[in-house]
Protein backbone atom coordinates (compact mmCIF):
# COMPACT_ATOMS: atom_id res chain seq x y z
CA UNK A 1 0.00 0.00 0.00
CA UNK A 2 2.63 2.08 0.85
CA UNK A 3 4.36 1.60 -2.46
CA UNK A 4 1.13 2.66 -4.88
CA UNK A 5 1.03 5.74 -2.67
CA UNK A 6 4.74 6.34 -3.78
CA UNK A 7 4.52 5.92 -6.78
CA UNK A 8 1.32 7.56 -7.16
CA UNK A 9 3.34 10.48 -5.55
CA UNK A 10 6.10 10.08 -8.04
CA UNK A 11 3.38 10.16 -11.12
CA UNK A 12 1.97 13.19 -9.85
CA UNK A 13 4.99 14.81 -9.48
CA UNK A 14 6.44 13.69 -13.23
CA UNK A 15 2.87 15.28 -14.87
CA UNK A 16 3.02 18.19 -12.91
CA UNK A 17 6.86 18.80 -14.27
CA UNK A 18 5.66 17.63 -17.63
CA UNK A 19 2.63 20.01 -17.96
CA UNK A 20 3.53 22.55 -16.05
CA UNK A 21 6.32 24.19 -17.27
CA UNK A 22 5.96 25.50 -21.07
CA UNK A 23 8.59 27.21 -22.76
CA UNK A 24 7.19 30.58 -23.83
CA UNK A 25 6.91 31.40 -27.35
CA UNK A 26 8.22 34.87 -28.05
CA UNK A 27 7.64 36.54 -31.68
CA UNK A 28 11.25 37.73 -33.03
CA UNK A 29 11.83 41.50 -32.50
CA UNK A 30 12.07 43.23 -35.77
CA UNK A 31 15.48 44.66 -35.92
CA UNK A 32 13.80 48.56 -37.06
CA UNK A 33 11.54 47.89 -33.92
CA UNK A 34 15.02 47.81 -31.76
CA UNK A 35 16.67 50.71 -33.27
CA UNK A 36 13.89 52.77 -32.14
CA UNK A 37 12.31 53.59 -35.91
CA UNK A 38 9.18 52.54 -36.18
CA UNK A 39 6.40 54.47 -35.59
CA UNK A 40 4.96 57.95 -36.08
CA UNK A 41 8.03 61.06 -36.23
CA UNK A 42 7.12 65.31 -36.64
CA UNK A 43 9.36 67.49 -38.39
CA UNK A 44 10.56 70.07 -35.30
CA UNK A 45 13.44 71.67 -37.11
CA UNK A 46 15.31 72.42 -39.97
CA UNK A 47 19.37 73.69 -39.48
CA UNK A 48 20.97 74.69 -42.84
CA UNK A 49 24.55 75.21 -42.74
CA UNK A 50 24.58 75.53 -39.11
CA UNK A 51 21.72 78.25 -38.71
CA UNK A 52 18.05 76.45 -37.54
CA UNK A 53 14.98 77.88 -38.96
CA UNK A 54 12.11 79.18 -37.03
CA UNK A 55 9.58 77.95 -39.27
CA UNK A 56 6.58 75.41 -37.50
CA UNK A 57 6.58 72.28 -39.38
CA UNK A 58 3.52 70.22 -39.99
CA UNK A 59 5.44 67.55 -41.78
CA UNK A 60 5.13 64.11 -40.79
CA UNK A 61 6.97 60.55 -40.95
CA UNK A 62 5.75 57.32 -40.39
CA UNK A 63 7.52 54.32 -40.15
CA UNK A 64 6.09 50.72 -40.07
CA UNK A 65 8.14 47.22 -40.85
CA UNK A 66 7.74 46.03 -43.93
CA UNK A 67 5.88 42.62 -45.02
CA UNK A 68 9.18 40.20 -43.83
CA UNK A 69 9.85 41.18 -39.96
CA UNK A 70 13.41 40.21 -39.54
CA UNK A 71 15.52 42.55 -42.40
CA UNK A 72 16.30 46.42 -42.42
CA UNK A 73 13.38 46.97 -44.79
CA UNK A 74 10.53 49.10 -43.92
CA UNK A 75 7.58 51.24 -45.47
CA UNK A 76 7.06 55.00 -45.23
CA UNK A 77 4.82 57.41 -45.45
CA UNK A 78 5.47 60.81 -45.54
CA UNK A 79 2.63 63.53 -45.30
CA UNK A 80 3.16 67.35 -45.57
CA UNK A 81 1.62 70.71 -46.57
CA UNK A 82 0.83 70.00 -50.12
CA UNK A 83 2.52 66.75 -50.66
CA UNK A 84 2.04 62.96 -49.27
CA UNK A 85 4.81 60.39 -50.58
CA UNK A 86 4.81 56.06 -49.74
CA UNK A 87 7.40 54.28 -50.74
CA UNK A 88 9.86 52.15 -48.77
CA UNK A 89 12.80 51.85 -46.76
CA UNK A 90 16.39 50.52 -46.47
CA UNK A 91 18.63 50.73 -43.24
CA UNK A 92 22.33 50.24 -43.68
CA UNK A 93 23.57 49.68 -40.47
CA UNK A 94 27.39 50.31 -41.29
CA UNK A 95 27.23 53.88 -42.63
CA UNK A 96 24.22 54.66 -39.86
CA UNK A 97 22.15 55.41 -43.05
CA UNK A 98 18.73 55.28 -44.14
CA UNK A 99 17.55 55.19 -47.67
CA UNK A 100 14.41 56.20 -49.07
CA UNK A 101 12.81 54.54 -52.66
CA UNK A 102 9.92 56.33 -53.77
CA UNK A 103 8.32 57.24 -57.17
CA UNK A 104 11.52 56.18 -58.84
CA UNK A 105 13.65 57.90 -56.66
CA UNK A 106 16.13 56.98 -54.15
CA UNK A 107 17.53 60.21 -51.39
CA UNK A 108 20.03 58.55 -48.44
CA UNK A 109 20.29 60.03 -45.48
CA UNK A 110 22.89 59.53 -42.44
CA UNK A 111 20.90 59.32 -39.40
CA UNK A 112 20.69 58.85 -35.76
CA UNK A 113 18.10 57.91 -33.00
CA UNK A 114 18.02 59.29 -29.98
CA UNK A 115 15.54 57.97 -27.51
CA UNK A 116 12.48 59.91 -28.92
CA UNK A 117 14.72 62.06 -31.37
CA UNK A 118 15.72 61.48 -34.47
CA UNK A 119 18.34 63.37 -36.89
CA UNK A 120 18.57 62.81 -40.89
CA UNK A 121 22.02 65.09 -41.98
CA UNK A 122 22.40 65.45 -45.87
CA UNK A 123 23.79 67.70 -48.62
CA UNK A 124 21.89 69.20 -51.33
CA UNK A 125 23.18 72.28 -53.54
CA UNK A 126 26.07 72.12 -51.50
CA UNK A 127 23.91 73.13 -48.48
CA UNK A 128 24.31 71.40 -45.11
CA UNK A 129 20.79 70.14 -43.77
CA UNK A 130 20.05 68.96 -40.58
CA UNK A 131 16.23 67.54 -39.85
CA UNK A 132 15.26 66.96 -36.22
CA UNK A 133 12.27 64.93 -35.76
CA UNK A 134 10.47 64.15 -32.55
CA UNK A 135 8.42 61.02 -31.90
CA UNK A 136 4.72 61.15 -31.63
CA UNK A 137 3.25 58.89 -28.92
Amino acid sequence: MRNNKVYAAVLLAFVAITTGCKEEHREPVDPLESMGLLGNWRLQSVTINGITDMIVYYDTLELTTGLVSDDLIGEFRSVGVGYQTNGQFEINEVHDSIFFFYNNTQKAHPFRVLENSMTFTYFKNSNEFSEDWSKLE
